[in-house]
């Protein structure tokens, strides 16, 4: 995936558990840039932020 290209967009997440996430990606991080072999998505999700890791994500939808 190519989860930079989400950065500042308001989208909709489902999880390989099935939950679903809508918020506003903040920012973007490189697996390079972490101990973790993934990238990630750091969003704003109902006044928290949640950090959703490559594996956990099944789809992604950008919503207005």
């Amino acid at each position: 995936m190519r989860l930079w290209e989400y950065v500042g967009k308001k989208i909709r997440v489902t999880l390989k558990d099935g939950e679903i996430l809508e918020g506003i990606v903040q920012d973007y991080t490189d697996q390079e840039d972490t101990d973790d072999d993934y990238d990630s998505l750091d969003m704003f999700v109902e006044g928290k932020y949640i950090g959703v890791g490559e594996p956990e994500i099944k789809s992604i939808e950008i919503i207005e």
